[in-house]
């Protein structure tokens, strides 16, 4: 079986994802048959996989060029790779992908993975209907959706995606934890270590983090992992226990974890969040807020505590149930949940069962994706 992911973005969770999977898909399909097309500033963020299984496009940020350079790159490497099975990973990827593969006769099976659905997130509500809209049509010209969470599952369903569509495999990452740094890092502080990993923009409620750290700035120390994707800047003044590193390689982030005393997650919403699995693979416990995957994830009082409303204030008060707390047990029972419930080798097996599935020479097409082939077809 040969197997083409296509991303417009892989910077932070899809590239944790992307990373973890291949070793398990390499092993099953055989040496060379998974292949990659990613934006070019990101190629080193696919650790460990030849260049020969990589094709780059150029971007300059998130633009219509960047997409259609997207698009050429990823019809170039299905002409020349001829996948079985052409993955898509995110909303961007998905709605210039689409419709381009559905006009082709005969292509590749199409499987595509939104990691968050664009009408969860803040928008407008014409932006909500307009990507709803566009989902349930695109749904059309895809074989399978792969659904990361049962909370971005029922989000689907409820915005009338017919469930036969879609299955849920929840996200996984390996259990085998890449060493820290031998030389382990310093962090010397007296007050709560607080660590945090991602993207600096709205969405992972980098600001939220910030007005909580200054209001706690006696009582916790900040150590922030990450730049903005989109824009090169937040431009957030931050107080002095807030420390910013910057992106850095897996291993300075696991040296990171191993000095830290809690993970924060403060993200406004979230379809899964992998940094979760990262925290309770080191066996540390989870400050997160009560939204989308979060709490099928973290157990409050259990693994982590979990806070609602969205806001700063209530931020401040779950790093204050944190202080209460004996994080050392919190962090091995999240340990203990991550082994039962997030190895990559099940998310491996189950996306493999959902590949075998859909190249079953005994399920055509649907009917309605066939009629819809022929209607794009005819428009390019």
């Amino acid at each position: 079986m040969k197997v083409l992911h296509v991303a417009e973005t892989i910077r932070g969770g899809i590239a944790s994802y992307l990373n973890d999977l291949h070793a398990q898909q390499e092993a099953s399909f055989g040496h060379g048959n998974v292949h990659y097309v990613v934006p070019s500033d990101h190629r080193h963020d696919l650790v460990g996989i030849d260049d020969s299984q990589i094709t780059l496009f150029d971007r300059a940020g998130r633009s219509v060029s960047g997409l259609f350079q997207m698009l050429r790159s990823s019809l170039q490497a299905i002409d020349a790779f001829r996948p079985d099975v052409v993955h898509l990973h995110s909303s961007f990827a998905g709605l210039v992908l689409r419709p381009a593969l559905a006009a082709r006769s005969g292509g590749p099976r199409v499987i595509y993975c939104p990691h968050g659905w664009a009408f969860s997130r803040e928008t407008g509500r014409l932006s909500h209907r307009v990507t709803k809209a566009a989902e349930n049509i695109l749904a059309r010209t895809t074989d399978r959706i792969i659904c990361i969470s049962g909370d971005e599952f029922n989000e689907a369903v409820r915005a009338g995606l017919s469930p036969d569509r879609l299955t849920l495999v929840h996200n996984g990452i390996s259990k085998n934890r890449p060493l820290p740094q031998s030389i382990s890092t310093s962090w010397p502080s007296k007050k709560l270590k607080v660590l945090f990993v991602g993207r600096l923009d709205r969405q992972k409620g980098f600001d939220l983090l910030i007005e909580a750290a200054r209001s706690l700035e006696d009582i916790i120390d900040v150590r922030i992992v990450g730049a903005s994707v989109v824009n090169k800047s937040e431009g957030l003044a931050h107080p002095s226990n807030v420390t910013m590193l910057g992106w850095l390689d897996r291993e300075q982030i696991e040296s990171h974890l191993e000095a830290a005393d809690v993970v924060v997650i403060p993200s406004r919403w979230e379809a899964f969040g992998l940094v979760a699995l990262e925290a309770m693979r080191a066996a540390k416990p989870i400050l997160a807020f009560r939204i989308g995957a979060l709490p099928e994830i973290v157990v409050d009082g259990v693994t982590g505590v979990l806070c609602a409303p969205v806001s700063a204030q209530q931020l401040v008060l779950g790093f204050l149930r944190v202080l209460d707390l004996d994080l050392k047990v919190l962090g091995q029972r999240g340990y203990d949940r991550f082994k039962q419930f997030y190895d990559i080798q099940k998310t491996h097996r189950r996306l493999q069962q959902v590949y075998i599935e859909v190249l079953s020479t005994g399920q055509p097409r649907p009917q309605e994706q066939v009629q819809l082939q022929s209607d794009l077809s005819k428009t390019f």
